[in-house]
């Protein structure tokens, strides 16, 4: 059960990299991807795990589809 939670975090981990990758690639954050912003800097290297952003914007319920 536990090798299980932990290859699942390491899995959401790699996801996570290569989502930021795949952002930094188009220069785009990831709401200027989803049409919630229109424009915006980034100054996370677009790691949105850690970003006040991004935190802000899932509280207020705007979501990437």
């Amino acid at each position: 059960m536990e090798r299980q939670r932990i290859e699942r975090q390491s899995m959401a981990n790699q996801n996570a990299i290569l989502a930021s990758q795949l952002l930094m690639k188009q220069g785009k954050c990831l709401h200027m991807l989803s049409g919630n912003i229109s424009y915006g800097l980034c100054s996370r290297g677009y790691g949105c795990t850690k970003c006040p952003f991004d935190q802000m914007m899932e509280d207020a319920g705007y979501l990437p589809n």
